[in-house]
């Protein structure tokens, strides 16, 4: 495409093994270790809870009073006893741990996604797993050279009518999907966090993509019978939050080797009811839907399926590639919007970049 823009991608080096399908030994019981308990990473805990050939195994977190709370959330899983760390490098080096459970703030992210693999054990990382292009290869490189999924907690990818759309478009009902839309419409109102509200000063670009880009890539089989080739973003103003960099609204469109698009909406401001406004086009069926399915209920379905495939060996839904192109989004946008809503190449994750 003329005057793309070739974007800064680190190196991987020669000879690195695809983690394409990867599978590992099943596992009896999948023993949890839970870094986080906040929120999202106690609510985790009482899934675990619930969920057969699991066992929450170990919780971490800085503060006493959490750990104390999340103890005693597990301890309704019986006599086994739940180790209790202060930090996360004892927990990834803990023998009793096989998959590690990451729900703190995505400043965090990497560096504990990457002391769990480095330490053998799996990954599962909350949204976004990443925020730059360099840390997303990172991820990619860590778990090919370990052979440990590293997987994101993308629950949106569980929503009913997602799950019904991938169905008709596995079973040929929709014809060929060409065009799929997704967004994050969802005024922070009071849950503004310092550093999420730091990350909208500092920074322009769609900051929370992977909400509709998840969706859309499972309905289109990136990286698996299509690729992104290319993304272009632009922004409106910050007219409500004078004291971002980022705009009230964002919108980036994407373009496949097969000539399919992907739209995505960013939008944390304006005081809009709660939406991911998913839209599919197919050659046979079109669907749009506002899906308001429970987040809780996502979220039990994703755990599920999380300790299936890790019980019986089968590789995930959510791969490490599927993880770093969804995040990809957020540094892609931010470098077309500031170079002039050009166009920018999108990588390729699952092969080796030289020169």
């Amino acid at each position: 495409m003329a005057n793309m823009m070739t974007t800064p991608i680190p190196n991987r080096p020669d000879g690195q093994l695809s983690a394409l399908a990867l599978r590992a030994a099943p596992m009896e019981v999948v023993r949890v270790g839970f870094v986080g308990l906040g929120e999202r990473g106690m609510k985790a805990v009482r899934r675990f809870c619930q969920i057969d050939h699991a066992r929450v195994a170990a919780l971490c977190d800085v503060s006493e009073e959490r750990r104390c709370q999340g103890a005693r959330e597990a301890g309704s899983q019986g006599e086994q006893g739940v180790a209790v760390f202060a930090n996360y490098e004892d927990l990834c080096q803990s023998d009793d741990v096989d998959l590690v459970y990451v729900c703190t703030d995505w400043a965090s992210h990497v560096p504990i996604a990457l002391c769990a693999m480095n330490n053998g054990k799996h990954v599962a990382i909350e949204v976004p797993a990443a925020t730059t292009l360099a840390d997303c290869w990172t991820l990619v490189d860590t778990a090919e050279r370990t052979r440990r999924h590293c997987t994101m907690l993308e629950n949106c990818c569980y929503a009913s009518h997602h799950l019904k759309t991938l169905a008709a478009t596995r079973r040929g009902r929709m014809g060929t999907i060409v065009h799929v839309e997704g967004a994050y419409i969802h005024p922070m109102d009071d849950r503004w966090t310092p550093w999420r509200t730091e990350a909208n000063r500092q920074l322009r670009g769609d900051l929370y993509p992977t909400h509709g880009m998840g969706p859309a890539c499972q309905l289109l089989g990136i990286h698996r019978s299509d690729w992104i080739t290319s993304l272009v973003s632009m922004d409106t103003e910050p007219f409500l939050r004078e004291d971002f960099r980022n705009g009230d609204h964002t919108t980036t469109l994407m373009r496949t080797r097969l000539g399919k698009t992907i739209l995505l909406q960013h939008n944390v401001v304006d005081p809009h009811e709660y939406t991911r406004r998913y839209h599919v086009v197919g050659t046979k069926q079109s669907t749009e839907s506002r899906d308001s399915t429970p987040h809780d209920v996502m979220s039990m379905r994703m755990d599920r399926r999380l300790v299936h495939c890790l019980h019986h060996g089968l590789p995930l839904d959510i791969d490490v590639y599927d993880l770093a192109e969804w995040c990809a989004v957020s540094e892609l946008s931010r470098l077309s919007i500031e170079n002039g809503n050009v166009p920018v190449e999108f990588p390729d994750f699952t092969r080796p970049k030289f020169g």
